[in-house]
């Protein structure tokens, strides 16, 4: 991994191979239940000029259901999380190249959310909203909508966070800490 000039390593994090469900993850699993059974409806009872868009809604149904948490796991399982001074860096651990990273000075929050043994996810800047805002692309009449988006740059399942936690405080950054 290529560091910039002065930067030095603060923590390096490996994610456990679990999830963390918050409330919106719950909410959204639910409603994924619920679109996916919509879609086995359509898909059974479609007549044949109908049968590809039946089709097109299972499969997006299916994806949302299971196959996003398969994706997950597997970044679960390639990445690590690097804290240094100067950025947030997400790597892959084959070949150590940096995946994404966030300066430190763009961050102007962290939002942490927790369960009673410190093991949860890391959101830096807002996290999103299980239903999005009005100007959103998912969004239907430009009011209603359900947002899957992950966060873009997000530690997920992270253990022992409460010795994360005096990191950004030494890094000066507002903390928003939510126990589940």
């Amino acid at each position: 991994m290529h560091l910039n000039d002065n930067e030095i390593i603060l923590k390096e994090i490996l994610p456990k191979k679990s999830f963390f469900f918050n409330l919106t993850e719950k909410i959204r699993i639910v409603f994924s239940f619920f679109y996916l059974a919509i879609s086995v409806v359509l898909l059974f009872n479609m007549v044949f000029p109908l049968f590809f868009f039946a089709i097109i809604v299972f499969f997006t149904a299916l994806y949302i259901t299971i196959f996003r948490w398969v994706l997950r796991y597997f970044d679960l399982k390639n990445n690590y999380y690097v804290i240094t001074n100067q950025r947030i860096i997400i790597a892959n651990k084959k070949n150590d190249e940096i995946e994404k990273y966030k300066n430190i000075k763009e961050i102007d929050q962290v939002n942490i959310e927790m369960n009673k043994h410190f093991f949860g996810n890391i959101i830096f800047g807002e996290p999103e909203n299980i239903f999005g805002c009005n100007d959103e692309p998912f969004s239907l009449f430009k009011r209603y909508g359900m947002n899957f988006s992950e966060d873009k740059y997000a530690f997920l399942s992270v253990e022992n966070i409460n010795e994360i936690v005096s990191i950004f405080k030494n890094l000066s950054l507002k903390i928003n800490k939510t126990f589940y």
